[in-house]
């Protein structure tokens, strides 16, 4: 076999191994917390809850602040949240979500239309299509051309 195919397979295993290690103390829910607050190293932490999430359910509950944030982006890693997030059950994700939906949509500044359309996207994928429709409503009107267009990029369920 070859000698970088079993590398990976060490390093795989030693992953898992310091995964479990991490989500196995008191603390893992402040561990990181304290990752997605530091700005650092939160690519390993979406990629360890990612991968940890249909397992640890009451661990995306918790995170579900920081992973709504990281949502709301463009690339890979915020297309990973939002899929952990879609993963929750609705009766453990609505309430939370809810609440940090209506935040953004109270405030929809057009200098984060990108956050914005972000929040259509995790909207539409996980069927909340009220909040989407308050978010349309809320920029339809703006004076901004970029947050019309996230009106304009869900209108199938206007």
């Amino acid at each position: 076999m070859d000698k970088r195919w079993k590398a990976l397979q060490r390093a795989a295993a030693e992953h898992d191994r310091a995964a479990d290690a991490l989500l196995g103390g008191d603390d893992a829910v402040e561990v990181l917390r304290a990752v997605f607050a530091s700005g650092l190293s939160q690519h390993a932490a979406l990629r360890l809850i990612h991968d940890r999430a249909p397992d640890r359910p009451e661990l995306v509950r918790a995170l579900l602040p920081e992973l709504f944030d990281s949502a709301l982006g463009e690339g890979p890693f915020a297309n990973r949240a939002r899929w952990v997030l879609a993963g929750l059950r609705p009766d453990m994700r609505d309430p939370q979500l809810e609440k940090l939906a209506a935040r953004e949509i109270a405030n929809p500044d057009p200098e984060r239309w990108e956050e914005l359309r972000a929040l259509a996207v995790l909207l539409e994928q996980i069927g909340r299509f009220d909040l989407l429709e308050r978010l349309k409503d809320a920029v339809r009107d703006s004076p901004e051309e970029a947050l019309h267009w996230i009106a304009e990029d869900f209108p199938e369920f206007s």
